[in-house]
């Protein structure tokens, strides 16, 4: 594929896909383990106040950012854990013709490889590889439900050569499904100086990939070098729209975004650019010594940001430069586990798990007021204890092996993840409880872990004693 630069009024180029994720760590480690993305640092104290709030639009916004990088120069993928407004579940429902970004593609150095390593992490395609060898194609899901297609030939070959050669995995396209295909082609050349580029990166055939075979698309592609975007409409079937309340943070692709290299001049061009051709910015560009930005939406509600870091030390710091996982900041500092052995098997324990209501009553964690069924993004519950009301969302459930949960609001946690395991051992399970937190309240944290480990341990092993009683 030649991608031409020729273009008079050139866009910066495309250079970052960012999520909206509800537990950092899990979808950190599906890059990473899955297929070897990097490690790039973050910011937690930066994205939070006022400056944040007019940045992206959310007023108390309050968010973790972990970066990733591939073998792309200049290119990164870019993680944010939302404390507030929290993050709201991706729609059990949702589907790759969803109106917004929905899917991503990534050239994987090991096809074979990757497939292994991303299945002992629980994840399958969700169908049988397209293609010959070497030109084989499959689609999975990540944690956040996000729709990733691994490529094993690279659809920028020249790319390939350049960059991070010790990096088995590429960032190579980012896929908008649109309502309105004429607005979005007019709007990505006009209004972001993209340039459209003669290649199909896709045809209706591989529209089996992601469960949508016989789909019908409108088709064109855009930007380069190293990272393309696919402008899609969806004739058939039609693509599902966004809900009223949609907010930019909702637990998927965030947005994307174009950065200069070198200075702000790009990103302030760009904003005139933008705004000339109709475009609505939260703010205008936000610019400090090392860095700057601002995010900008079009009139279907698709968000674009525009952003500049300084070389060397402003490249690093803002996640472009490969780092220790060390240099990640803590989403949460507190951990409790602990873990207990029932004579029963893991489908009758994790029965008994499921029944959240009499658990939370065994431990003395509070007691049940009433369960909410939203079949749209998961199981809540309300739940009085010593600290209150507060309300938890089943955000993960695979029975018999594991069920996760977070707190989502009425608790002095932020960021609390709750994981439940349940492995079979001997004729028997070995059920393994842990619970990761920050606490809302600084110094806090110590003690509401000694009470959260002695909750978890009463809770169990009420458990385990009532299974093997009725055994």
């Amino acid at each position: 594929m030649n991608i031409s630069n020729s273009n008079a009024v050139a866009s910066l180029p495309l250079n970052q896909i960012a999520f909206s994720v509800v537990d950092l760590r899990a979808t950190e480690r599906w890059w990473r383990e899955g297929l070897g993305f990097l490690p790039a640092g973050g910011n937690r104290l930066i994205f939070r106040g006022s400056l944040t709030e007019r940045i992206v639009g959310l007023p108390g916004a309050a968010t973790n950012c972990w970066c990733m990088v591939g073998r792309n120069d200049w290119c990164q993928l870019e993680m944010f854990q939302y404390e507030q407004p929290i993050a709201r579940l991706m729609p059990q429902d949702f589907a790759p013709n969803a109106i917004g970004y929905t899917r991503c593609g990534i050239w994987v150095a090991d096809f074979d490889l990757a497939l292994t390593q991303l299945s002992k992490l629980g994840t399958e395609p969700l169908s049988p590889p397209f293609g010959v060898e070497g030109q084989r194609r499959v689609c999975v899901r990540n944690p956040d439900g996000v729709f990733v297609e691994l490529m094993e030939a690279d659809p920028l070959p020249d790319e390939n050569r350049l960059g991070r050669q010790d990096c088995p995995a590429a960032i190579r396209s980012v896929t908008m499904s649109t309502s309105d295909f004429e607005y979005s082609r007019d709007f990505v050349t006009t209004a972001l100086g993209m340039q459209e580029q003669k290649v199909t990166l896709h045809d209706d055939e591989h529209e089996s990939l992601w469960g949508l075979a016989g789909a019908e698309c409108k088709r064109r592609v855009f930007g380069g070098p190293t990272l393309l975007l696919e402008v899609v409409e969806y004739v058939s079937p039609v693509g599902q729209p966004r809900e009223s309340d949609w907010r930019i943070n909702d637990q998927g692709i965030l947005n994307i975004c174009f950065g200069d290299s070198v200075g702000k001049d790009g990103v302030d061009r760009m904003f005139r650019k933008s705004t000339a051709a109709g475009a609505k910015s939260n703010s205008a560009p936000q610019h400090n010594p090392l860095a700057g930005c601002f995010y900008t939406n079009d009139k279907l509600g698709f968000s674009y940001e525009f952003m500049w870091a300084r070389p060397f030390l402003g490249h690093r710091i803002f996640g472009f430069v490969p780092q220790d996982k060390k240099h990640y900041p803590s989403s949460d500092n507190q951990l409790v586990e602990y873990e207990a052995v029932s004579q029963r098997a893991p489908d009758d324990v994790f029965t008994m798990l499921e029944e959240q209501a009499r658990i939370i009553g065994w431990a003395g964690l509070g007691r049940t007021r009433h369960f909410i069924r939203d079949t749209e993004r998961g199981t809540k519950q309300d739940v009085v204890s010593a600290w209150g009301v507060h309300t938890e969302q089943i955000i993960d459930c695979e029975a018999p092996k594991q069920l996760r949960y977070r707190i989502i609001k009425g608790s002095p946690f932020v960021n609390y993840i709750g994981e439940v395991l349940v492995k079979p051992e001997g004729g028997g399970s070995r059920v393994v409880w842990r619970s990761r937190f920050r606490s809302r309240i600084p110094g806090l944290g110590a003690l509401l872990r000694y009470v959260m480990k002695r909750k978890i341990k009463a809770l169990l092993d009420g458990l385990v004693s009532r299974n093997d009683c009725d055994s």
